[in-house]
Order: structure tokens, then C-alpha cells, then sequence
């Protein structure tokens, strides 16, 4: 049934596209609304952390199940000599914990797995699976539609976690941003996985940091990701997109 579904989403990039972001973003809900209270004096980020974790086991067996892991990054590092391209995103978030960090030893170390959990769940669920399955239609307009979809998929905020409406729209835009640049990178890169430690590493920064990041270092954040999104995905390799299981092509005429 996975395999028959996998072909049907291959061969149609867009709701294929839409449909495995909202099936991500689903399961996470689901998760996080059935789990009782999981918030031990040790590990008090341990809810959340499970519930990253299960929707990362989600997409990690569709992708083995329909052939994508080694083409959505998963597994291999990529062109190390590449990683470097990131650290721009780091800089906003590096500016905004200037402060310092704020926090028990618990909570700054559990925030930590926190943080790379929900980052193998994001880059997994939206730049290995998502873009992977939107990739015929070209690196720009299949990082345009993955941004999208992971923006909006920040709406769960509001709708089912109780998050103020405005902070939630510009949590959208930011995160949009954020993650067509991610997308740049993971075509540049070939890799998930320093997108990993960077999306961790910025999420730890801006939100263990006292107080509210300033407006005008979040609108900075976006249009750096924008910016170096657009150079990335233009200096990215053209790889081929591999055919849905179940194409027949006519042989080569000679």
C-alpha cells in the first residue's frame, strides 16, 4: 500500500507534496494531544521531545519505503567542505542570545535534545520528504512550495496549541523564510544533516535568550534566509529527478 501511495505522490509533486506535509504535521498533533503531561524535574522538555521524535519515525519509513533516503540527504553527509555556507543563519540567532542564555541545568540541557529533535523531525518532514516528493518541479519552485507548506504548517500553533494569533503569523513568515533557505542548503549541501545542528542550534539561541528578540533582528533573520535561500538554490547541482516506480520509458533509438 506505502509503495502504491508512493508512486501516486511521485507523479503528482504538488498534492503529493501537500498531502505527506499535512500527514507530517498530523501526526505530530495527534501525538502531542494524546501523550499525557511528560515533564519530569530531570528532562522537563521530555513531552515535546517524543513527539518530535514520533513524527520523524514516520517520515523516515515513508521515505525508506518509497526509495527517497539517499536522495533526501538522510544518508550521507553531503559535501562537508559545503557545511560553511550556513553559518549566515546562525547570525541572527547568535546576536539575539548576546544576552546570554536563561535557564536551570535541567531545562538548558534537556532543551538541547529539545531542540535537535525537533530539528531531525523539521529538516526530515520538510527538507528530505517534502521537498524530495515537490523536486520535479524544479529546485526554485519546489523550495518555494516546501517554505510554504512549513510555514503554514506553524498555524498548528494556534489552532491546537493555544499560541497568540499574531505571534503565530509572523512565525509563519519567519519560518517560511527559514526553511527556503534550508531548502537551498540541503540542494547545495546534499545533506540534512548540518541542517540539523544549525536549525537546533538557532532555535536554542533565540528561545533560552531573555527577553523578546527584537523586531528588527527578526526581520534581519528573514531576509538573510531569503537572500542566501535564492544563492544556494542557484549554485545548487542539478541531480536528476529519479523516475516514479512503475515508469516504463520507450527504448533509445539508434
Amino acid at each position: 500500500m506505502l509503495t502504491r501511495w508512493g508512486s501516486r505522490v511521485r507523479r503528482n509533486p504538488v498534492p503529493g507534496a501537500v498531502g505527506v506535509a499535512v500527514l507530517w504535521q498530523a501526526t505530530i498533533v495527534v501525538v502531542a494531544k494524546s501523550l499525557p503531561p511528560m515533564e519530569p524535574g530531570w528532562f522537563p522538555q521530555l513531552g515535546p521531545t517524543v513527539v518530535n521524535l514520533a513524527g520523524a519515525v514516520v517520515v523516515l519509513v515513508l521515505l525508506r519505503a518509497w526509495g527517497m533516503s539517499a536522495a533526501g540527504g538522510v544518508t550521507s553527509l553531503g559535501v562537508m567542505a559545503r557545511w560553511p555556507a550556513l553559518l549566515p543563519v546562525a547570525v541572527p540567532a547568535g546576536l539575539a542570545a548576546l544576552p546570554g542564555i536563561e535557564g536551570s541545568t535541567a531545562t538548558l540541557v534537556g532543551g538541547v535534545v529539545l531542540m535537535l529533535s525537533i530539528g531531525v523531525s523539521e529538516e526530515l518532514g520538510s527538507r528530505a520528504l517534502v521537498l524530495e516528493v515537490a523536486r520535479p518541479l524544479g529546485p526554485v519552485r519546489a523550495a518555494g512550495l516546501t517554505a510554504v507548506l512549513f510555514g503554514v504548517g506553524h498555524l498548528d500553533n494556534w489552532l491546537f496549541f493555544d499560541a497568540p494569533l499574531g505571534n503565530t503569523l509572523w512565525q509563519v513568515v519567519e519560518a517560511g523564510a527559514f526553511g527556503f533557505c534550508l531548502c537551498g542548503a540541503r540542494l547545495y549541501i546534499g545533506s540534512i544533516w548540518p541542517l540539523v545542528l544549525v536549525h537546533g542550534l538557532s532555535d536554542y539561541l533565540q528561545i533560552y535568550s531573555p527577553g523578546k528578540t527584537p523586531d528588527w533582528l527578526q526581520a534581519l533573520g528573514v531576509v538573510v534566509d531569503l537572500a542566501l535561500g535564492l544563492v544556494l538554490l542557484l549554485r545548487a547541482p542539478t541531480a536528476p529527478v529519479p523516475d516514479p516506480p512503475g515508469t516504463v520509458r520507450p527504448p533509445v533509438q539508434s
